[in-house]
This record gives C-alpha cells, structure tokens and sequence, in this order.
C-alpha cells in the first residue's frame, strides 16, 4: 500500500523538531498529507502546592503553560510544513492511546523512541514507542540521539515467517522498493538446515526489491544479534515485527523488541 497519509506524533519534548524534519522529508518523498497530532502534558504539579484552591489554581496555571507550547509548536509545525498538505489537532490524554486511535487512518506513524533515563518519556509522553503494539498502521521509531544523516538507502529486514514480519515486510514494501539495498537478516537456531529466508526473497524480487541475505546462529539475544548485525552492514533503516501484547494498559514487550527500542542507533519500522 502506497504511503499517502503520516500521523505524525507532536508533544512538548526535546525531539520534537527531528519527527517535523523526517515527516517533512517523507512527505515529499511520497507525497503524502501529514496529519499533525500535538498531545499537551499538562506540568506536573510541585509538592508545595497542596489543598483544593492550590491545586485548582496550579492546575489552570499548568493548562495555560500547555497550550502556550503548543501555540510554539504549531508556529514551527506551519513554517515546515507551508508547502504540503497537513492538519493540525491539539488533543489532551495518554499519548498511545489517542495515537493508536488516529492511526486507523494513516498509512504511517511517526514516534521517537523512549530515553530509559528521562522520567518525561516514560510517564509524560507514556512511553509512545510502545505504538507499534497498538497502531493499525506501521510506526516509524526513530532514535532519541540523533538520526543519520539519510535513511532508507539501505534497509535490513529482520526476517522471520510470523505474522509480525509479514505484516512489517508489506507495510515497508514502499521504503524496500525505494531502498538502494535491502539485507535480508534471519537468525536461526543452531543446526538449522533449511533456508530460512529464499521464500521472502524470492516474493521480494516478484516487487521490484532486490535483496542480499546474512544469516546469524542465535547466540544470546536476538535484538543485540539484529543491531550488531545492523551496524556491521551499515544500514540506515531496520524493518521488523513487533512482538508482544497489551494487557490492561501495560504493554508487554517481545525480548528482541525490547532490546531494540531500547538500544537502536538507526530507524525502525515496526509492525505488529
């Protein structure tokens, strides 16, 4: 399916601008709409202001700060995005939950992944890299320090025949037939004999995308085995399954997507 409608995931944090200048690029390289979806956190209230009319009172103050950022944020939204064709909405609430709920309707989402050591990723902006567990459509996560300087030139497929990797192969289909090079990575078990991975590289050539295959035994982790073997080809984008399941509200991760989301220098597209 071509890519013709990106969500796009705004919130008040320090990265911001990176997702603007990736959606901007993917826009017209697509060109597709960008559906802007800006999430206020309202600040956290301070110890101090204690008892009803404090509260109340920090409370509207803390509303007011909100929607102050998102008037400077929209203002950098307009400026990048002046010659495309987007939306912008301001909504309030948990950031997986009102992303996955726009993403029925988008062919792309656009997270950042989490920084383990900043309190503000995971509980006010709810950890929105769990987004692929939840989205309809496949979710972009792109690295909290710093993008390459391009991306999708070379794409590594962590191939696997699950339903996960199925889904992930066909929602990248339009970034695999646009790639210079597409690495097929399988990870096998010890004593493998079959080839694991001829079939998707066969359907592959069927859609125009050429692809060379690296085959690993696992050792260990799986998700440190798919970034060594990231880095070690030079890869500038990683499409795989996401694995895992939500169970009231707590989002339960795979092993080798955790360590991914966890741990990743380069962009992941994901799907679940």
């Amino acid at each position: 399916m071509p890519i013709k409608t990106i969500l796009l995931h705004m919130a008040n944090d320090d990265r911001h601008t990176t997702r603007l200048e990736v959606a901007v690029s993917l826009t017209k390289r697509f060109d597709a709409f960008v559906e802007v979806l800006y999430i206020a956190t309202p600040v956290a209230m301070p110890a101090a202001a204690t008892g009803r009319a404090a509260s109340y009172g920090y409370i509207a103050e803390s509303t007011v700060i909100a929607r102050e950022k998102a008037g400077e944020v929209e203002h950098e939204v307009r400026q990048a995005l002046k010659d495309c064709s987007y939306s912008w909405t301001v909504d309030e609430g948990d950031h997986v939950e009102l992303l996955a709920r726009r993403a029925a309707y988008a062919d792309l989402a656009i997270v950042t992944q989490s920084h383990p050591a900043h309190i503000e990723d995971r509980v006010l902006l709810h950890v929105p890299d769990r987004l692929p567990l939840e989205a309809a459509c496949p979710t972009l996560v792109l690295p909290y320090d710093g993008m390459p300087e391009t991306f999708g030139r070379h794409v590594m497929l962590a191939w696997k025949n699950t339903r996960e990797a199925v889904r992930a192969v066909r929602e990248a289909m339009p970034f695999l037939q646009a790639a210079e090079k597409v690495t097929v990575l399988t990870v096998d078990p010890p004593h493998h004999t079959t080839d694991t991975a001829r079939d998707v590289m066969v359907y592959l050539e069927r859609h125009g995308v050429r692809t060379w295959h690296q085959s690993n035994i696992a050792s260990g982790d799986v998700g440190e085995v798919i970034l060594t073997c990231v880095q070690d080809v030079g890869a500038d984008l990683l499409v795989m399954g996401a694995y895992g399941h939500s169970r009231f509200r707590e989002m339960v991760l795979g092993g080798a997507t955790r360590t991914v989301l966890q741990h990743m220098h380069v962009p992941a597209l994901m799907a679940h």
